[in-house]
């Protein structure tokens, strides 16, 4: 699945949750939620509860553990989001995600890790995806998601405003396309 592609699926399905209440503030969504489950567990690397996802089922979709919320205190900044992850056994490919929706859920940024993916099986590491929050930022939904087969644990995902030395890690076409004609006169073959 293309980032653009899975950039319109966690658009369609990312406020769709299941039935499911095992995780306060947490729910399931994506693509095929019913092949997967989420739930907490204790964790003694990680010092107490983790999250965790997991497949139930072959599955050629996604499913994600998620929240949103109106991100107020973040207008107008760049904003980091930090977190913990390990992997067992993926398949295909997992990653912490972060998007930012404007009016009518239209993606204002967007970051999956697609590109830097996390496959196989991992120990704990610190991830980061780094957005800048437009003014007009109505939701910022985030989590982690598994694509096809796999476990995905997850601890202490934090926000955090940093300044504008931090590079964005945004795969959204804005910041891929260029601001001006590129090699119109097709001279420029370097």
């Amino acid at each position: 699945m293309t980032g653009a592609s899975l950039l319109a699926v966690l658009t369609i399905f990312a406020f769709k949750p299941i039935d499911f209440d095992d995780i306060k503030g947490w729910f399931l969504a994506g693509d095929d939620p019913k092949s997967y489950q989420i739930g907490v567990v204790k964790d003694q690397e990680r010092s107490g509860n983790v999250g965790y996802i997991k497949s139930v089922k072959e599955s050629n979709g996604f499913g994600t553990v998620m929240q949103s919320f109106i991100p107020s205190d973040y207008l107008g900044k760049r904003v980091r989001l930090t977190g913990y992850i390990k992997s067992k056994d993926v398949k295909n490919w997992a990653g912490m995600w972060f998007r930012i929706d404007g009016e009518d859920k239209n993606a204002l940024g967007f970051d999956n890790m697609q590109k830097r993916a996390i496959k196989g099986s991992t120990g704990w590491k610190k991830y980061e995806i780094v957005l800048d929050a437009p003014e007009n930022s109505k939701a910022f939904a985030f989590g982690v998601l598994l694509a096809g087969t796999g476990e995905v644990w997850l601890d202490d995902l934090k926000f955090e405003v940093v300044d504008k030395s931090v590079p964005t890690t945004d795969i959204t076409l804005k910041n891929s396309s260029p601001n001006k004609p590129q090699n119109s006169s097709f001279e420029d073959q370097n």
